[in-house]
């Protein structure tokens, strides 16, 4: 059974996209880098979601199937984000740059909600 997402990541998800809002209307970022860095947002959102998702049903598991599952989950979705970035990065006029440090950026904030959530669950 796949359990909800909480409100607090819900709301660390959405103060992401309002930050990037407010950058591009206060003109911080032009619009090339605002829609490179919305995708960068939405990719690694996207992963996140899947991560979390499996990290919940992985929490009722026993411990060989818990790294079983966290792994594998983050193995594929790895996977999917390398695919994913390749075609951004191939087929898409975005600025380079700023897709790859929001990336970046994002991705490490949300490995790091990822690791303090498993950490205070499973313990």
């Amino acid at each position: 059974m796949i359990k909800r997402v909480p409100g607090s990541v819900l709301i660390v998800i959405l103060a992401f996209i309002l930050i990037v809002l407010a950058l591009y209307f206060t003109e911080i970022l032009t619009y090339s880098q605002f829609a490179s860095v919305f995708l960068g947002l939405v990719i690694t959102t996207l992963n996140f979601l899947a991560g979390f998702l499996s990290a919940r049903i992985s929490l009722n598991k026993n411990e060989k199937t818990f790294i079983k599952i966290v792994f594998g989950s983050m193995v594929i979705r790895l996977f999917l984000m390398l695919i994913t970035i390749l075609i951004a990065l191939l087929f898409l006029d975005i600025n380079r740059n700023s897709f790859i440090f929001s990336i970046f950026i994002f991705y490490i904030f949300y490995l790091l909600i990822e690791v303090f959530y498993l950490n205070n669950r499973k313990n």
